[in-house]
């Protein structure tokens, strides 16, 4: 069977030699000849290659830190006597934490007061005596030396009264020192002794976390340091937010360089209040850095990338009546902001195809999507 022009296509033409021609060229050719005018032309959109400021955007993984995590053990030995909070635990500023025996301490501070009184009313008594004796002495009915050593006596009264205050004081701190108050606002994070422990000074009982103020510590090689100097935009990511893209700010910028790995680290804080994130979460950052270079980009969806490697992007190109397409082979430099440096391959002005790129073909027809 010979093929012939279909009947819809053979209507379209005008003239009977064209209709001639049609067939003739079937059966020449053995299959069916379609005007390139009555293709269906496939829907393209494109966008136009442009010259902008480029921008070196760094992907890194960072950790949520904590301005403040605290050891906090006692300052005083002694048994456990109580433990008020546990692991994971809020507390307040001042919240009793743990309680150690108070009672060998609660004795010495009885016995410094009793000393302290002993001393106030022997200092009262020489106070007394070297009244009697200035009168008597006035009078000349008492040695003038008497008063003398009155005086000196009561001077070392004075000084002893001052020392057994002072011995109260301590034994009053030292009590003071068996309760073990939180020192800020935050969560425990780890308690490590139980009632009845015996415990020292530098023996840690509680980890407590401020979680005020987290802020986030990120690992930069050292390339980059001369950059972030003069301040750059960051933006933040956690798994537990997977939604979210925070944004956040140049806490501080550490010079210390590691050695082993050669980079610093770069402290930012969200700027987002009430923000759902605790110490130790990991966080992927993104840090946009200016060049101060222009360059020609596309949009990132121009692309496409084959298995051996090849990128690409199908160029645009009009014979005047009809659009058809080119595949042209591009290097690629910075992605920022959905957008892909070209260094080779494309010239301003130009234009490509950034959807319906999928399967196109070399050369093929197409129209510009509404």
């Amino acid at each position: 069977m010979i093929p012939v022009a279909r009947p819809l296509d053979f209507f379209w033409l005008k003239t009977a030699s064209q209709r001639v021609c049609v067939l003739l060229g079937a059966l020449l050719c053995g299959s069916a000849v379609v005007p390139a005018y009555a293709q269906k032309a496939t829907p393209v959109a494109v966008e136009v290659v442009r010259t902008v400021p480029l921008v070196n955007r760094l992907e890194l993984s960072g950790t949520v830190t904590s301005p403040r995590v605290s050891q906090i053990s006692t300052s005083v030995p002694g048994i456990i006597e109580a433990v008020h909070f546990d692991s994971g635990a809020k507390v307040e500023a001042g919240d009793l934490l743990l309680e150690l025996d108070p009672k060998l301490e609660e004795m010495a501070l009885k016995e410094a007061e009793a000393e302290a009184q002993q001393a106030e009313a022997e200092l009262a008594d020489a106070r007394r005596r070297l009244k009697i004796a200035e009168n008597l002495a006035k009078r000349s009915y008492g040695p003038q030396n008497t008063v003398d050593t009155l005086k000196n006596e009561l001077q070392i009264d004075a000084a002893t009264i001052a020392r057994r205050k002072a011995q109260q004081a301590a034994a009053a701190e030292r009590l003071d020192r068996h309760l073990v108050r939180a020192p800020y606002s935050g969560v425990i994070s780890q308690r490590m002794a139980e009632v009845g422990e015996w415990v020292v000074p530098g023996t840690t009982i509680f980890e407590l976390v401020d979680m005020g103020g987290l802020r986030v510590d990120v690992p930069v090689p050292q390339q980059y340091y001369p950059q972030l100097k003069t301040g750059a935009e960051v933006t933040l990511r956690f798994d537990a937010l997977p939604d979210a893209v925070l944004p956040a700010k140049t806490q501080a910028l550490i010079p210390v360089s590691d050695p082993k790995v050669r980079t610093f680290t770069l402290r930012v804080l969200p700027t987002r209040e009430n923000v759902a994130i605790t110490p130790g979460m990991s966080a992927r950052v993104s840090v946009r850095l200016a060049t101060g270079q222009r360059g020609i980009v596309v949009s990132r969806d121009a692309l496409m990338r084959y298995l051996d490697g090849r990128i690409t992007v199908w160029v645009l190109e009009s014979n005047g009546e009809a659009n058809h397409v080119k595949e042209r082979r591009v290097d690629i430099g910075l992605s920022f902001d959905g957008l892909v440096q070209i260094r080779s391959g494309l010239k301003e002005g130009e234009r490509v195809v950034v959807r319906g790129n999928e399967s196109l073909r070399e050369g093929q027809v197409v129209r510009l999507a509404s």
